[in-house]
């Protein structure tokens, strides 16, 4: 059975993800390896900023929030449920940005009820776009520590206030070079490897570069696709969305 490598954390319940099970769907067998740790920063400080967001909602009012990892998901639903019932339902009714449908159902999950854009977008590139033709005035991007500038830059140039607020950030993991060329050396069909983000990710496509042919490639989109060209690997599929549908159509249009 041919597998598939993820770099990623699969969900908290591995038997429940949906890239794995989609690939075992589709007759693949597959493995997780995650590449990054993250850790949450200064939720002390996030109550507060949060509980003030609320109290200055008449004063300086927000149009919108941008949260476009799972894991600022994660940062800032980890603190809602301290806050007084008041600044929880205005905060999860605000006006809310992200980039794919995995993202935008983990939003949901936590209540936030009015996602107004990104759910199809495949970037930041293209929520950025959507963000501008709608015209806020004033929005919070809720983000990493680690994070590319396209979408504050690109509604700054566009006169629109764009406060940034880091709620995580992320490490590259010791010892996941071995791992992966374990996995490799293991292998008795042809692997896939899935690239998720350039966080992290530099040893792992470096180390493909120096084996041509050792695995094939994906991208869940054009951001990674980018990266991996910076290392002279071509993927052999970018998938058209991000998401699990779209990668293993993809990975099953090359395989076939």
């Amino acid at each position: 059975m041919p597998k598939i490598i993820f770099l990623k954390n699969p969900s908290p319940d591995v038997y429940s993800d949906k890239y794995a099970i989609t690939a075992k769907s589709r007759y693949y067998d597959s493995c997780f390896l995650p590449i990054l740790s993250h850790t949450f920063v200064d939720q002390p400080g996030l109550r507060t900023y949060l509980t003030d967001l609320a109290a200055n909602a008449d004063e300086t009012p927000l149009d919108a929030l941008i949260i476009t990892s799972q894991r600022a998901v994660e940062a800032v639903a980890s603190v809602l449920l301290e806050l007084s019932v008041s600044t929880r339902s205005y905060i999860r009714s605000l006006p809310l940005y992200t980039v794919g449908p995995a993202t935008a159902a983990l939003v949901q999950s936590y209540g936030f009820s009015k996602i107004v854009g990104g759910a199809e977008a495949g970037n930041g590139r293209i929520l950025a776009s959507q963000i501008v033709g709608a015209k806020p005035r004033r929005c919070v991007f809720f983000t990493g520590e680690t994070r590319r500038d396209i979408i504050p830059v690109t509604l700054r140039e566009n006169g629109i206030e764009c406060i940034e607020r880091v709620v995580y950030n992320s490490k590259s993991i010791e010892g996941v070079e071995d791992q992966f060329m374990e996995l490799m050396s293991d292998a008795k069909h042809v692997w896939w490897t899935v690239f998720f983000s350039p966080a992290g990710a530099e040893s792992i496509a470096r180390l493909i570069a120096k084996n041509t042919g050792a695995t094939k490639v994906a991208a869940i989109g054009p951001t990674t696709e980018e990266f991996l060209l910076k290392y002279g690997i071509t993927p052999n599929t970018v998938s058209r969305n991000p998401d699990p549908q779209s990668l293993l159509q993809g990975i099953d249009e090359v395989s076939t």
